[in-house]
């Protein structure tokens, strides 16, 4: 049985793609972190329960709740979670998810992309770009979590 963690703090796209992966995935198990801290902290402790991570780039720092705003946004948060899963030598496989093609210090999702794949090429898969306004991300999500259960090093 595969276990996903989504980390995403925008409450709607982490519903869709929660929606859709229980739709595609039959018997797969979620679970979801919706800031930089509490993903880091579930990663560090329990990353060896999950396949594969669904990766936000930008989040809030803390979890949003009656007592805490969620403090500052972080643009490239999900790079400093992909940094810790290298340093900490995890092997779980992550795909990015987002919205932005642009982030805050002018990073193009293109650039970020060559990036990643050049530092974490053990866990870094891709991105998907993220829209609420057409669904190609469902095909392009469906087409790269296939491609990762065929992998071989992905199953063991």
């Amino acid at each position: 049985m595969k276990r996903i963690l989504i980390v995403e703090d925008n409450h709607l796209k982490l519903e869709k793609l929660k929606d859709f992966l229980e739709e595609e995935f039959n018997g797969i198990e979620l679970e979801e972190r919706t800031s930089y801290n509490s993903a880091s902290k579930e990663i560090a402790l329990n990353h060896d329960k999950y396949d594969l991570i669904l990766l936000d780039m930008s989040m809030q720092t803390y979890d949003i709740s009656t007592d805490e705003s969620g403090g500052e946004p972080e643009p490239l948060a999900g790079k400093n979670i992909l940094n810790q899963i290298y340093l900490r030598e995890i092997p779980t496989r992550v795909l990015v998810v987002t919205m932005y093609e642009n982030f805050v210090d002018g990073t193009k999702i293109t650039q970020l992309d060559s990036e990643l794949k050049h530092d974490y090429p053990d866990n870094y898969c891709g991105f998907i770009f993220f829209s609420h306004n057409n669904l190609e991300w469902v095909t392009e999500l469906k087409k790269a979590i296939n491609k990762l259960q065929h992998d071989k090093s992905f199953n063991s």
